[in-house]
């Protein structure tokens, strides 16, 4: 490590210490809670805006990502059995103490869920696997129009998002990078797909039409009352903002996009996703 980069890492730190103080010192007292309000679903689906939105909208507590999970993340060792999900639940015991807690990952781990939470209403934000996808390889600063990735460029990807670009903790198929993200999006669209009748779906296409509709139709159904007004919110980014300017049949080779669509088609179809419309997602063509 570089002397530029040691001092940038010491800034950082003592940046961060007062609220890892500040978390360690409410974790002491933290138990979860006994009937939070789950929102799943994969990474860049929307999760984030429908968990933040409703919390506001409802003037809850929310957790949007298990904060200890960031970089050290142990799902991983939940899914192979090293770790018990007790442990797991106590490891992040403050963020699930909230009214509303936001994990994509605890989609991976819903049958643990359902079992420590049996009263925990749960709602999934799934969206079009073109554009969950492309906005995936946007976060991580990769084109969509390759055919593999390097083992290079694989380690770089930082810890966390690494998990993404790995099929073999969850016993997925696939040998390129397409071929994996496309297996993990049906990963997650089929937890809900299988369990439908145990969950609120939210399609983030829907959200984005009338975001006010459906979090009021959200709240009720998972017990919650909207109390406060949020439209001064309804454009705030919460996460970073993908490349929303290139359009999918550009952004993908005609190869990928192709594989994305053979390997999602069936569970694309359940959700009400087309397939086959020369590239253009259902959002796009919404917007």
């Amino acid at each position: 490590m570089t002397v530029l980069a040691s001092i940038a890492r010491l800034r950082e730190n003592a940046h961060a210490l007062p609220r890892r103080i500040r978390r360690g010192a409410e974790s002491i007292s933290a138990s979860p809670h006994p009937r939070p309000v789950f929102i799943l679903g994969h990474q860049k689906s929307g999760t984030s805006a429908v968990a933040a939105l409703l919390a506001e909208m409802t003037l809850s507590s929310v957790a949007v990502d298990l904060v200890n999970e960031d970089r050290r993340p142990s799902y991983q060792r939940v899914v192979s059995g090293e770790m018990s999900f007790e442990r797991f639940v106590r490891r992040n015991r403050l963020d699930f103490s909230c009214d509303i807690v936001k994990e994509p990952n605890l989609t991976l781990l819903y049958p643990e869920l359902c079992t420590r939470f049996p009263r925990a209403p749960k709602i999934m934000v799934v969206r079009d696997p073109r554009t969950t996808i492309k906005s995936v390889l946007n976060r991580l600063g990769f084109p969509g129009d390759r055919a593999d990735l390097t083992t290079r460029e694989k380690r770089l990807v930082r810890r966390g998002w690494d998990l993404a670009l790995d099929p073999t903790w969850l016993g997925l198929h696939g040998t390129t990078y397409i071929e994996v993200l496309a297996a993990r999006w049906v990963y997650y669209a089929d937890v809900y797909l299988n369990h439908r009748d145990d969950m609120e779906l939210v399609r983030y296409e829907d959200f984005r039409s009338d975001k006010i509709a459906e979090l009021k139709r959200l709240a009720h159904a998972v017990g919650l009352v909207p109390r406060a007004s949020i439209s001064h919110l309804l454009e705030v980014q919460f996460q970073p903002r993908g490349d929303e300017a290139t359009p999918i049949h550009e952004f993908f080779s005609a190869e990928n996009l192709a594989i994305i669509e053979k390997v999602c088609g069936a569970s694309m179809a359940d959700l009400g996703y087309s397939v086959g419309v020369g590239g253009r997602s259902q959002e796009q063509r919404a917007t």
